[in-house]
């Protein structure tokens, strides 16, 4: 059995699947001025003597359960802070000790055998193989797609020791290695499972003391932790939903970081001076990508030709002007963030390049003749809003005759998330999940966009299988092209994530566990 301790993985295969990441969409700019009492006309924060930060979330996660709920107001605090994965992955891409303090990979890349460290989790009791089989075959079962997807080459998953689990998988898989590092390798005491809802149990740094609904949620040391004691001893976190309310509170000290900003407040952060009275940062991996779904099983949308046609309408740079954040977003024809592997600029192998002219001779050849198409945007979503304004506009510009129909989120979710078939002809999105959400090989299967390519999701599979990260990345590319050639699902910005911190809270790092705000990096 041949030992690796580190190695670069791409994102695996994912089943057919929605992730709504309708509030969490954000941008952001420059760092701030820093002298050590606030900098940019920013007082010291009260609680740097006592070790202690206040952070600001927009949502309420309404559940402690990581294993059921992906929501970003839940996923940003729990993970790396008070649950730990099997793995952890660094700035290069390596794989490092957490939960398991070492392993070993077969030559074929087919059996992982994990040996847990010796450690306690914060309720006192000591992390076993058992916990371990427990965590993993949970995250297996779990609702969230993209937290089963990295168990989908696994056949067994057993403790073959006190502290040692053995995972084998039907092939190799690319996904799996880095799911260890991410939301599917989080471990817990199998004991304490009944209450993750309200008090869920880890081996991280931090405890959650309390969570009190539409209020906040505080953090304090885990006296059984492994690692180092982190500099700050206590976090609260504060449940602000009024973005102007959470940007006055950061303006009165009254908070010292706000990691999630979303996209309809873009604009005040230069024009209002936060980029330098703050510091400002700026990473993918809390980031969204912007896109149109074109219901394919409605005609005419059921021609490929027609929704090419009405591909090429789509102005991108009329949504990082309306924005006034250029350098928050990324136009882009494919699907993907920055830090995807399958990546691309609009105009790098774009099928439907913006051309308005062009798009009225295609529609005309294609047969369109000005049947009805209903464009259903959302009322109550800010961000979802605007471009739906920008969109419609664009698409009538062209010869679409569009009806909108404006739905607030309850009754979005019903008709078209939960709809059975989704009762739209267009919408536009916004979600982080990756572009392995839109695997489907039975179109009767598929989920609420309506795509459906077994080509593209053959394409997908066989790169989860690559042995190598540089043929993981070229079938993935060969599958964003298949994406963008079908115009179901039409990338328009990649959007990075943005957060305001106080000048003299150090130690941001970009976040390693899906898009977790990790405590334990800070320090005053």
């Amino acid at each position: 059995m041949g030992r690796q301790r580190a190695g670069r993985f791409g994102r695996g295969l994912a089943a057919a699947a929605v992730t709504c990441g309708l509030l969490f969409t954000a941008a952001c700019g420059s760092g701030g001025d820093s002298n050590g009492s606030g900098g940019g006309g920013v007082a010291a924060s009260a609680r740097a003597d006592q070790d202690k930060a206040v952070f600001l979330a927009l949502q309420d996660p309404g559940t402690m359960d990581y294993v059921k709920n992906n929501l970003t107001a839940l996923v940003l605090w729990l993970p790396g802070n008070v649950v730990e994965p099997l793995v952890t992955f660094d700035e290069d891409g390596e794989a490092q000790p957490a939960v398991a303090e070492s392993w070993e990979i077969n030559e074929d890349q087919t059996e992982y055998t994990f040996t847990i460290r010796e450690a306690s989790f914060s309720n006192g009791e000591p992390v076993t193989a058992d916990d371990v089989v427990y965590s993993l075959t949970a995250m297996q079962e779990s609702p969230i797609t993209t937290y089963a997807a990295p168990f989908a080459a696994v056949s067994s998953i057993k403790a073959t020791g006190d502290r040692e689990v053995t995972v084998t998988l039907n092939r190799p898989s690319q996904s799996f290695f880095r799911g260890m590092g991410g939301m599917s390798g989080l471990i817990q005491p199998e004991a304490s499972a009944g209450s993750i809802a309200t008090k869920p149990i880890g081996t991280g740094p931090y405890v959650l003391d309390a969570y009190k609904p539409n209020s906040g949620l505080t953090f304090s040391l885990n006296k059984e932790y492994w690692g180092e004691e982190p500099s700050l001893k206590e976090v609260e976190v504060k449940i602000v939903p009024d973005g102007t309310a959470a940007l006055n509170a950061m303006r009165a000290g009254e908070a010292d970081a706000m990691p999630v900003i979303t996209i309809d407040l873009w604009e005040r952060l230069t024009t209002q001076g936060f980029d330098k009275d703050f510091e400002m940062v700026t990473y993918p991996q809390n980031g969204e990508m912007l896109y149109v779904a074109m219901n394919s099983q409605r005609p005419p949308l059921d021609d490929v030709e027609v929704r090419r046609a009405l591909a090429q309408s789509f102005d991108r740079q009329q949504f990082i002007d309306a924005f006034n954040a250029p350098w928050g977003a990324t136009a882009t024809c494919g699907y993907g963030l920055s830090d995807d592997p399958q990546f691309t600029e609009e105009g790098e192998e774009c099928p439907s390049p913006f051309d308005p002219d062009a798009a009225k001779t295609a529609l005309q050849e294609a047969g369109y003749g000005g049947e009805p198409l209903e464009f259903a945007s959302l009322s109550d979503v800010p961000d979802l809003s605007l471009p739906a304004d920008l969109l419609i506009p664009q698409l009538e510009g062209v010869g679409a005759n569009i009806e909108r129909n404006a739905l607030e989120l309850a009754r979005y979710s019903q008709l078209i998330f939960q709809g059975r078939p989704p009762e739209f002809d267009v919408t536009v999105m916004s979600d982080p999940a990756p572009i392995t959400q839109f695997a489907c090989t039975d179109q009767a299967k598929a989920g609420w966009t309506t795509y459906c390519n077994p080509e593209m999701t053959e394409l997908m599979e066989q790169a989860d299988a690559a042995l190598t990260t540089e043929e993981h990345d070229d079938l993935m590319a060969q599958a964003n092209q298949a994406l963008m050639d079908d115009a179901v699902i039409v990338g328009l910005l990649a959007k990075d994530g943005v957060g305001l911190i106080h000048p003299d809270l150090k130690g941001w790092q970009e976040p390693k566990i899906h898009i977790d705000i990790n405590f334990a990096n800070f320090s005053w």
